[in-house]
């Protein structure tokens, strides 16, 4: 059969031009639509003139290729090529594959296209049916008949867009969250990082210039400097064996404990030993605070004095804490303030105010004395009574 033979040769040279841009899933559908239009016009002897309906079916199933890509182009070509099937008066009610190719584009548009190109495309789509119905004068059920099919389809569409949106908005929240968590712990790691290494560094440093003055002197007391230095350097390698195990997520079991008030007397030893003289005064209720509210308040109090050591010059510093509903700290020392040494206290305050946002800091100050300087922190406590 001449026509059939050419309708063959056309739709797979077709086939090869328009497959070689699409998805390999869309281009197996596309292929079996394909296959089934031109089974069922040249098996089916009612489907009459065969070479039109042959080349429409043909541009159906062809246009179902781009469906993902271009869906609003998809449910025109299908109208199109619907619509020229009818307009050459091939029977309506005998061929599936017009029907079938409208449920896809439809499904198609709806999954696929912005809400507004998904209207237009729905009109185009009934405007397409109605030329159907109006080129062969049939009556208002053979276009009722396939809008069901494709509001059904709209339907379907519509549900699993909504659903695929909503997995991907969830996915794209734990992406965040994830990230979130990351940059946080990188950025406690850092500040843990400062803290141990800008404390250890500025004692061994004034406690190495105390062993040099008293080296020829006093070669007992240098040796006790000596003692000191190394115990610091000890301590030091110590807390950052404890971080970098967090950091390469170690088993809580396996870490060094972090540090909490009860080593307070080791920090304030150390520092006395580097020639600060520090008294602490603990006021309030006694009671056993979370362990991330002492870690806080250990490393507030280790920068304050880190600080007073390498910027205020002073000679005494007075640690004070007072347990109410928040946990009040106050670090005051005798040196020179503020004053020239601005810089220097910049870079810690914003890491202890870190500290304390993350617990929901309420109040912070940092002020001049009449001699030295103050730095204040106020870090709540759970079940804890706040008043306005």
């Amino acid at each position: 059969m001449p026509g059939r033979g050419t309708a063959c040769s056309v739709g797979g040279w077709a086939i090869c031009c328009v497959y070689s841009g699409s998805e390999p899933r869309t281009r197996a559908l596309a292929a079996a639509v394909v296959t089934l239009g031109q089974a069922e016009v040249w098996a089916n002897a009612a489907i009459q003139p065969k070479p039109a309906a042959a080349v429409c079916e043909l541009t159906l199933g062809l246009s179902l290729a781009w469906r993902r890509r271009f869906p609003l182009a998809t449910i025109t070509a299908v109208a199109v090529a619907a619509s020229a099937e009818a307009v050459a008066q091939v029977p309506l009610q005998e061929p599936l594959v017009p029907l079938i190719a409208y449920v896809i584009a439809v499904y198609s548009l709806v999954t696929h296209a912005s809400r507004e190109r998904a209207f237009a495309g729905a009109i185009i789509a009934l405007t397409g049916l109605a030329v159907q119905t109006a080129s062969q004068h049939k009556g208002i059920g053979n276009f009722v008949f396939a809008l069901v099919f494709v509001v059904g389809a709209w339907i379907a569409g519509r549900t699993i867009h909504a659903r695929t949106a909503r997995t991907e908005q969830l996915e794209r929240e734990q992406q965040e969250l994830a990230l979130s968590a990351a940059e946080e712990e990188r950025r406690r790691i850092a500040r843990e990082l400062h803290d141990i290494v800008s404390h250890s560094l500025g004692v061994l440093v004034l406690q190495a210039g105390a062993a040099e003055q008293v080296l020829e002197r006093d070669p007992a007391r240098a040796r006790e400097v000596l003692r000191a230095i190394r115990a610091t350097g000890q301590e030091a390698i110590g807390e950052l064996g404890t971080l970098l195990a967090v950091a390469r997520g170690e088993p809580e079991q396996s870490r060094e404990p972090q540090p909490a008030l009860a080593d307070l007397d080791r920090l304030l030893a150390t520092t006395r030993e580097a020639g600060l003289q520090v008294e602490l005064d603990i006021e309030g209720e006694r009671r056993e605070l979370p362990a991330a509210v002492e870690l806080s308040a250990y490393r507030i109090v280790q920068e304050a004095l880190t600080n007073v050591i390498r910027h205020a010059h002073a000679q005494s510093c007075h640690v004070r804490f007072l347990v109410e509903d928040a946990l009040q700290i106050e670090v005051s020392d005798d040196g020179q303030g503020f004053v020239g040494s601005r810089s220097g206290w910049c870079r810690p305050h914003l890491d202890a105010r870190a500290r304390r946002g993350d617990l929901g800091e309420h109040s912070r100050s940092q002020k001049p004395v009449p001699c030295g300087a103050q730095i204040t922190a106020c870090l709540p406590l759970p079940n804890a009574v706040r008043f306005p």
